[in-house]
């Protein structure tokens, strides 16, 4: 009976996080709207190379890539914000430890919005820190505006770092403990008898609970770590299409470069033959004259 309950309270349990996680397909429709973030991103990484690019960058508002990471960002947060609360809910309202599956996947949505939200955080001190490094490239941001830039990345830096630590909050970890010691406890079937007091089914309960939450918390470090490897295999495939995209266009310049330099030769050995004489020099400064006739024809005829 006990078992038909809890199946009952799981189902229920996981319909209601289904529903919840709904809201996780309308928090990419607004990340969607912030296109134009990658694009700054990708200028942003080549600031030092070209300085006066990033200057006329952020001369406007309109194109000041602060304010649309800053928009980027608030949303982002939100999204985090919402996936904890949904996480604080699901952990509060349901056995963690027969439910794991849809805990876990609340925590990785959780960290998935959390690692987002870092990212955009990171390009946004970048655009504050190019102003500050600069200072006077950029006389149209006042002193009182960059404060107030440097202010709200430290708040969005607060409020990531209290999310995170949210999700791994002495009550979330208290509750998954006594979740994973009653369900020690039911298929142990501990009870005190005359042969286990209190204290040493107590002390069973807490060991099995604890080292099975530590697997948990491991199983959980070697899944980011799959998924890190992953991500830098999927990187390297791509470097790997990439030079070789290179390699071929190398080729095909170069083969076009000795196709130029064969048709050059036939080119001045008939103008060699031509004007009965061999000798570069002579060719060379007729060319060269030949193609300043030309010049001055088309200016003489289009000025």
């Amino acid at each position: 009976m006990q078992y038909s309950e809890l199946g009952e309270e799981n189902i229920s349990a996981s319909k209601s996080f289904d529903a919840n996680s709904e809201t996780k397909s309308n928090g990419q429709v607004k990340t969607g709207r912030i296109k134009k973030s990658s694009e700054l991103r990708k200028s942003l990484m080549s600031s030092e190379v070209d300085e006066e690019r990033g200057e006329s960058s952020m001369n406007g508002n309109s194109d000041d890539p602060y304010y649309v990471f800053k928009e980027d960002l608030v949303i982002k947060l939100d999204l985090v914000e919402d996936s904890l609360e949904r996480y604080e809910r699901l952990v509060k309202d349901t056995d963690t430890a027969a439910n794991k599956a849809a805990v876990k996947e609340g925590k990785k949505e959780l960290k998935r919005h959390i690692k987002n939200a870092e990212s955009t955080l990171k390009d946004l001190q970048t655009t504050v820190k190019m102003v500050e490094k600069k200072r006077e490239k950029f006389p149209n941001i006042t002193d009182a505006e960059l404060i107030e830039r440097k202010s709200f990345t430290m708040s969005c830096m607060s409020r990531i770092k209290t999310c995170k630590d949210g999700m791994n909050s002495q009550g979330i970890k208290t509750k998954m403990l006594r979740d994973q010691r009653s369900l020690t406890k039911r298929r142990l079937n501990l009870s005190p008898t005359k042969s286990m007091d209190n204290e040493e089914a107590n002390f069973i309960e807490n060991n099995h609970a604890s080292a099975q939450l530590m697997m948990e918390q491991q199983d959980e470090t070697l899944d980011e770590l799959d998924s890190a490897v992953v991500r830098v295999s999927g990187m390297a495939e791509n470097i790997h299409e990439e030079l070789g995209q290179q390699n071929k266009m190398l080729k095909e310049l170069d083969e076009d470069l000795t196709n130029v330099e064969e048709e050059l030769g036939l080119v001045v050995g008939k103008l060699a033959k031509m004007l009965k004489t061999k000798n570069k020099f002579q060719l060379c400064t007729i060319l060269a004259l030949s193609a300043v006739v030309v010049v001055l024809f088309f200016l003489v005829m289009y000025t």
